[in-house]
């Protein structure tokens, strides 16, 4: 660069000044220039004017993501933002580079911006608050369903479904959040969305499961109530044992109560307790009981045996039979009589002696009456045969009708051989056989009676418990309705039929309140339900119109060769059968005909679109290829790590099977559900990745606050150089620490680097500070001299007080700073008001008012001469043209005889003595009063009109004189 290069005037952009490049950056309008002063302008306000005035998105983003001043990457990113979502679609790209918070990429997926936008922007969103403000309000449904399918928290998936603005993705985030088998534990929840939920489709699906959850609740409550009251039965069956004698029959029950309360598996403890303690119970009876049969069995052993021995005799009494009967009959009298007597005697003994005599009598009888026993024995014996018979017989009733008659008639028969000592011991147990099968079906028929009365007292009751719930339910319909009024009269039938008991009574009376209640309400409903066939009547009628309509236009279109729109005809049909579904009940007199007439015209149109049918089920087909191989790239990219392009693959991947249309339902449900797996296996294996980032990212966090709290303790530190080389150590440990959260990542950077700003601007400015501490001693000054003023009396050593307080106020170094001026004020002004409130205090002294102004008026005067030789040595009519002549004539001469003239020396003079002047007039102590005001302008006026003076007829100093001014400088 040339001499001439450096003294041309370089741009105000370019100035050192920084205010001045401020200013200039307002006007300029070079992007160019614009663009480097935004990037590499050492002033951090330039740099920030600049980026107001940028547009281009490369230069923003390199100024959001690298430039040290906060405010002018706050800047930035503003532009960045508005750039990204009102810019065109290659700027909106470039600007997104730039933005790195998730809610700036928020606002750009949600807004109404190009498509590639809107995917870059979503892509670079991890942070779930972000992905479900974009699932409820982004502006386009298939942004929000992305974002929905990047949701995996329950909490997010319902802010979804309460406040999401689309229908479909509410009610898909509605699904995945409270799945389809969810019980009473998500009764609150559901009660929340169907009260809360923006969208209906979502509020209706609530209280469906609401429904079907409180029903599930309410036959669980009558299971466990029935439960509870089999437990209290088995537990009062159980008790009533201990209060029985018959082992055998204590331990059978026993073990089938412990049977049935084993198959209930029981967990209530106090039922558990209730049980146990009366199975104890019955088993410490068992245990006595068989003591005291152990007792009784000795005892009945030897009477038993008694019992034989006199049994024996009787039977042998009893079965003599011939001619020798009376011979045979004397040795086993003789036998009886030598018997011991019985054990215990007792009514035993006397039957058996009783039975012994009849025994003895009838065989005597017997012996004289054997013809007319024998007779007996033969019809006995035709009567047993008769009644072997009978249980072979259909007609059950007839044949325990006869058996009844038998059984008198045969009684009767043998008790006459009884009598006559000839029973028939073989026909009794013949007829015994008979006997027993007789009594077996009359304990069946008594257990079968008992158990349908018992079938009977259940059904009323379970008749009561659901009558009860209709009752009480605000809605019931029709079908419901009527079910129960005919379940009611067939109740009330077959209680009539069973055997009438007090608990069968009592449901049969609370049954008829019931049916007081709810009779009305259906009767009400079969009118309602009438008249809604009546208008689905109507409504079939038109439906069925309109087919034939349609069938009537598509034979017109084949009549005129017309190819027909089947495609329409095809949503139509389905349109109509949708319509007819929700229609279907008509009046039963017409419901077939109508439907007949249904059914012809739609088979018509049915028939007409079998072609677009097969078509269709082709590109279903084809749907179904395109969607399988979608499905195997997606399980292929599962297990993919390159998370990022993978993630976006994904996103590609899941458009695209929203783009492709309808397959059949089988299919393209397993598809469905691969490809859900194979998106599921790779976010959830990429959450685990990011849960293992998020670790190493919060110990990276606690190092990088524990730097903040060490750089910000620096901050106020004065020790400059120590603590200037422990910021930047800190600095240097700073970028060995790995990355954290990105959404804490310029939180915690901003925090360092401005710990680290403030100290290093105050480093810079340490000089600064210097001259504000002085500027505060200065200050401290000015306020004890306006204390002083304060006070009500002069104090004693007021003189050296203010001699103390203006030696320090001299020996202070000056500060050049802005507010000297306005202190330097304060201090004449309270100076002077001293001096003027006590002059007698310092009267003699050198702050003496009258003595100062007196040497002021010394110095004026004399500054005043010097300006009258001034006005006496000019020339007269001399112009300054002239003037300047004749100095460069002088300045020649006197370089030419090597010295100067006297006139240059003796302005020189009065230079010099103006100057001392000057330093003897800031030397005094200011005074108050008119004439000290007076004095300073004249004052100021000569030493103004004598240097003017000086400096045009003084020719240029002298070399040494430059130089000690230019090192006094």
């Amino acid at each position: 660069m040339g001499f001439l290069d450096k003294l041309k005037p370089q741009p105000r952009w370019r100035h050192v000044d920084p205010a001045v490049r401020l200013e200039a950056v307002r006007e300029l309008d070079d992007p160019v220039e614009l663009a480097d002063l935004a990037q590499s302008d050492a002033e951090a306000k330039v740099r920030r004017a600049a980026v107001a005035r940028v547009d281009d998105p490369d230069v923003l983003v390199r100024v959001a993501t690298s430039d040290t001043d906060a405010e002018a990457r706050e800047r930035a990113t503003e532009k960045l933002l508005a750039l990204a979502t009102t810019g065109s679609e290659a700027a909106a790209l470039v600007a997104l580079r730039g933005l790195t918070d998730p809610r700036q990429l928020s606002t750009v997926a949600k807004s109404d911006v190009a498509d590639a936008v809107r995917t870059e922007a979503l892509a670079r969103i991890t942070d779930d608050r972000a992905l479900g403000a974009i699932a409820r309000h982004a502006h386009h449904e298939s942004t929000a369903a992305v974002a929905l399918s990047r949701l995996g928290g329950r909490d997010d998936l319902l802010e979804v479904a309460l406040n999401g603005d689309h229908k479909d993705l509410a009610l898909a985030a509605f699904e995945r959040a409270v799945p389809a088998d969810a019980g009473a534990d998500a009764l609150d929840v559901l009660r929340t969305i169907e009260s809360r939920s923006q969208q209906k489709a979502v509020a209706r699906r609530a209280r469906t499961m609401i429904q079907a959850i409180e029903a599930a609740e309410a036959d669980r409550a009558a299971a466990a109530a029935d439960r509870q009251r089999r437990e209290a039965a088995l537990c009062e069956d159980v008790e009533r044992l201990a209060g029985q004698t018959d082992r055998a029959a204590l331990l059978a029950e026993l073990d089938r109560l412990d049977a049935a309360w084993r198959g209930l598996e029981v967990t209530d403890e106090a039922a558990l307790t209730r049980f146990t303690a009366a199975v104890t119970a019955a088993r410490e009876t068992v245990a006595r009981l068989e003591v005291e049969a152990e007792a009784a069995a000795d005892l009945a052993r030897q009477r038993a045996e008694a019992i034989a021995t006199r049994d024996a005799l009787c039977q042998r009494v009893e079965t003599l039979d011939g001619d020798d009967v009376l011979a045979q009959l004397v040795p086993i009298e003789e036998e009886w009589r030598s018997l011991m007597p019985l054990v215990g005697d007792g009514p035993e003994a006397d039957r058996l002696a009783e039975r012994f005599a009849q025994a003895v009598a009838a065989c005597r009888t017997r012996y004289e009456m054997g013809a007319q026993l024998a007779e007996t024995r033969e019809t006995l014996a035709g009567l047993v045969a008769e009644a072997e018979g009978l249980p072979s017989l259909e007609d059950a009733g007839a044949a325990a009708e006869r058996w009844q008659a038998l059984s008198r008639e045969a009684r009767g028969l043998a008790a006459a051989l009884a009598a006559a000592s000839r029973p028939a011991t073989d026909l009794a147990a013949r007829w015994k056989v008979v006997e027993e099968v007789f009594a077996a079906r009359a304990l069946n028929a008594q257990e079968a009676g008992l158990k349908a009365q018992q079938h009977v007292l259940q059904q009323l009751q379970r008749l009561v418990e659901r009558a009860t719930r209709v009752a009480e339910a605000e809605n019931i319909t029709l079908r419901e309705g009527e079910r129960l009024m005919r379940d009611i009269k067939a109740g009330f039938d077959a209680a009539t039929a069973a055997e009438s008991t007090s608990e069968m009574d009592d449901a049969v009376k609370a049954l008829h309140g019931l049916q007081e209640k709810v009779a009305p309400r259906v009767r009400e409903l079969r009118e309602m339900d009438e008249w809604r066939r009546f208008a689905n009547a109507q409504r079939q009628e038109q439906l069925i119109a309109m087919a034939e309509a349609i069938v009537a236009s598509l034979k017109a279109d084949e009549e005129a060769g017309k190819e027909s729109d089947l495609a329409a005809t095809a949503r139509a049909l389905r349109e109509l059968h949708t319509k007819w579904q929700e229609v279907a009940e008509a009046p039963r007199h017409s419901a077939q005909r109508l439907w007949e007439r249904f059914r012809t015209a739609t088979d018509a149109i049915r028939g007409r679109c079998e072609g677009y049918f097969v078509k269709l089920r082709a590109e279903r087909v084809e749907n179904i290829h395109r969607k399988q191989a979608i499905t195997e790239e997606a399980e292929t990219l599962a297990q993919s790590s390159d998370w990022a392009k993978a993630a976006a693959r994904f996103q590609a991947l899941q458009e695209e099977w929203k783009a492709i249309g309808p397959t059949s339902k089988d299919a393209g449900r397993q598809l469905a559900q691969r490809f859900r797996a194979a998106c599921n296996t790779f976010f959830a294996r990429r959450r685990e990745d990011m849960a293992s980032r998020k670790k190493t990212w919060t110990e990276n966090l606690t190092r990088k606050e524990a730097l903040c709290e060490r750089a910000e303790a620096l901050a106020e530190s004065t020790d400059w150089d120590a603590a200037a080389s422990e910021m930047k150590r800190l600095q240097a440990e700073w970028k060995t620490i790995g990355p954290v959260r990105r959404n804490k990542s310029e939180t915690i950077w901003t925090r360092f680097r401005g710990a680290a700003d403030t100290f290093f601007e105050r480093y810079h400015n340490r000089h600064n500070l210097a001259l504000a501490g002085k500027l505060a001693e200065r200050e401290a000054l000015v306020v004890d001299l306006e204390a002083l003023l304060a006070l009500e009396d002069a104090p004693a050593d007021l003189a050296d007080k203010v001699q103390q307080l203006r030696g320090s106020w001299t020996r202070g170094v000056p500060v050049p700073v802005p507010g000297m001026k306005e202190l330097t004020e304060r201090w004449h002004t309270a100076f002077a008001a001293v001096a003027t409130r006590w002059p007698d205090a310092l009267k003699g002294t050198e702050f003496d008012p009258q003595l100062v102004r007196q040497r002021l008026e010394k110095l004026v005067t004399r500054v005043e001469g010097f300006a009258e030789d001034v006005r006496d040595s000019a020339p007269k009519g001399v112009s300054q043209t002239e003037l300047l002549a004749q100095k460069l004539r002088s300045a020649l001469a006197s370089n030419a005889m090597g010295g100067r003239s006297s006139e240059e020396g003796k302005w020189r003079a009065a230079a010099e003595a103006v100057r001392d002047a000057q330093a003897s007039w800031q030397r005094l102590a200011p005074i108050a009063g008119e004439a000290a005001r007076d004095l300073e302008p004249r004052f100021r006026d000569a030493c103004r009109k004598v240097n003017e003076h000086a400096r045009r007829h003084a020719g240029p100093p002298r070399r040494s004189q430059r130089t000690t001014t230019a090192a006094a400088v």
